[in-house]
Parts: C-alpha cells; sequence; structure tokens
C-alpha cells in the first residue's frame, strides 16, 4: 500500500480483503509507504487479524511506515499487528 489509509480509503482495502478472504488467498499487507493512518484504517487491519485469528485465514502486516508505527503504538497494539 502506498499513501493514506484514512475513512476514504479504507472501504476499498475492506472490499479487495473480503475478496481475498472469500478465495482464501493468504494476506501481506506492506505498510512501508502509507504516510497517514486514521481510526479507521487501524479499525480495517485489527478487522482483519481478528477474522484471521478466527477462521484460520492467513493475515500479517509488515513494515509499518513510522506513521503508522506511531498508530500501533498509541493505540497498543504493535506487538498484535507488526510482522517482519
Amino acid at each position: 500500500m502506498h499513501g493514506e489509509l484514512d475513512i476514504a480509503t479504507a472501504p476499498e482495502l475492506v472490499d479487495m480483503l473480503a475478496r481475498l478472504r472469500h478465495y482464501g488467498h493468504a494476506v501481506t499487507v506492506d505498510l512501508a509507504e502509507v504516510t497517514f493512518m486514521d481510526s479507521t484504517g487501524l479499525t480495517t487491519l485489527m478487522d482483519a487479524r481478528r477474522q484471521a485469528d478466527s477462521n484460520g485465514w492467513e493475515f500479517s502486516v509488515r513494515r509499518p511506515s513510522p506513521a503508522v508505527k506511531r498508530i500501533f503504538e498509541l493505540a497498543g497494539v504493535g506487538r498484535l499487528l507488526e510482522e517482519q
């Protein structure tokens, strides 16, 4: 991903993740080029993580940008979402 993950762009990610999950595709979201993320983006990632944990779908987040890392830290979810 690149750019912003926020209330305007998160619905597109939600739709894409739903399609990939439906077809059983493992997903790794690379956040190195995300310049801004709001609570909607965080909720989208948390929902995907929760769905993965509940049904065995493979979902991971890697290389969060400094802006994303800051949101993870503020929300206390860094360990839950961050994967190398």
